[in-house]
């Protein structure tokens, strides 16, 4: 089945910025053309490497957010060539200030849509500073309040550069809408990400919003959090479990558990029912808890926890999400082929229609499809 933008030309220039934002784009049914210097999109130089495949066409993260796009290569001087792939582009992901671009805006239809990811905006005093994952992270407010009070601050999933990743996805949005409105004027728009932005737009446990209701800084928790008690991460037999205890029926069940399991009587005593009380004796609490999750596996603890109605989860390792039951019952996990012929697994579609659209095909290899756009 044909995807709902089926016939819609995306072109991507960007590295890591713009790349989750038009895989899906790919997904979807878009023509999406990646264009690549010489030597090749910065994404080539990513590792994770294939071991036995030769660079540039190695890089794992490639092999996953290039799926389903082509690749053209384009010197940066080729004006002719550059406005042969734009002409009838509908789209056009950059991570360039206009400045710095290697597109003028003649080179442009009028119908297109300009999406640019970059570090603080297109306006303002910091729009020319430079960034990246960490220090978007930074600048957002978010690296203030994670990781532990008497440490540095850890950026959220570091390796996973998330915070490029959040950008794209508000290019995504930010692109889809200015789409829907070229439908009724027949007119492109200039769509701005700010990675600052985006970062601090999907914060809401940092401390920020709580920050602006009454202008107290939240220090760093660790792996605790201040919306209940106990509510982190917990050491067991194989790893570490989530449990979070939101509401007054899972503390009910969570100190019977640990009463059941380790003959501590005291947690259930009426006293702790009060989530003040267990704030100020969180090491005591934490404590008992651990008590109960060291002996135990991962599974063991989330399938009790879970009987029991308490929000407890593990925290998985890649392995463990790859032999996930429930993730196979969901066929979420899909497979791309590297140039080597060798086949790796790699995420699905994150969300599920009626109809099913998703279609993904291999990462190119650089200039693939150059001669079929350029002759």
């Amino acid at each position: 089945m044909a995807g709902p933008y089926n016939g819609l030309r995306v072109v991507d220039t960007t590295g890591l910025a713009g790349a989750y934002a038009t895989r899906l784009f790919a997904g979807l049914g878009a023509e999406v053309i990646r264009l690549e210097p010489p030597d090749g999109s910065p994404l080539r130089y990513l590792a994770p490497f294939a071991e036995s495949i030769a660079p540039p066409e190695n890089s794992l993260w490639w092999s996953y957010l290039a799926m389903g796009t082509r690749s053209v290569v384009i010197e940066p001087d080729n004006k002719d060539s550059l406005a042969q792939i734009l002409s009838s582009a509908d789209v056009i992901f950059e991570d360039r200030l206009p400045e710095d671009s290697l597109i003028s805006p003649d080179l442009l239809p009028d119908t297109t849509v300009r999406t640019s990811i970059v570090p603080f905006g297109l306006t303002g005093p910091k729009r020319s500073w430079k960034s990246s994952n960490l220090v978007a992270w930074a600048a957002s407010g978010v690296l203030y309040a994670t990781g532990f009070r008497d440490r540095a601050p850890v950026a959220p999933a570091g390796h996973v550069q998330l915070a490029l990743h959040a950008s794209a996805a508000s290019a995504l949005v930010g692109t889809l809408l200015a789409l829907r409105a070229r439908r009724k004027s027949g007119e492109g728009q200039q769509v701005e990400i700010s990675m600052q932005e985006a970062a601090l737009a999907i914060a809401p446990e940092t401390g920020v919003p709580v920050f602006l209701d009454d202008r107290v800084h939240r220090e760093r928790s660790g792996n605790r959090r201040d919306l209940g008690r106990p509510f982190g991460l917990y050491p067991c037999s194989d790893g570490f479990v989530s449990i979070i205890v939101l509401l007054p029926r899972h503390w009910t069940a969570m100190a019977s558990w640990v009463a059941e399991a380790t003959g501590n009587e005291t947690i259930t005593e009426e006293v702790f029912e009060d989530l003040g009380v267990r704030m100020e004796t969180q090491d005591l609490i934490d404590t008992w808890v651990e008590e109960l999750t060291v002996g135990q596996s991962r599974q063991e603890l989330f399938q009790e926890g879970q009987r029991r109605g308490i929000p407890v989860t593990p925290v998985n390792t890649v392995n463990a999400l790859l032999d996930d039951p429930h993730l196979k019952a969901a066929r979420f996990w899909s497979e791309t082929q590297l140039p080597d012929g060798s086949s790796v697994a790699v995420p699905g579609a994150p969300f599920r229609t009626n109809a099913d659209w998703w279609t993904m095909t291999a990462a190119p290899l650089l200039g693939q499809h150059t001669e079929f756009y350029l002759g």
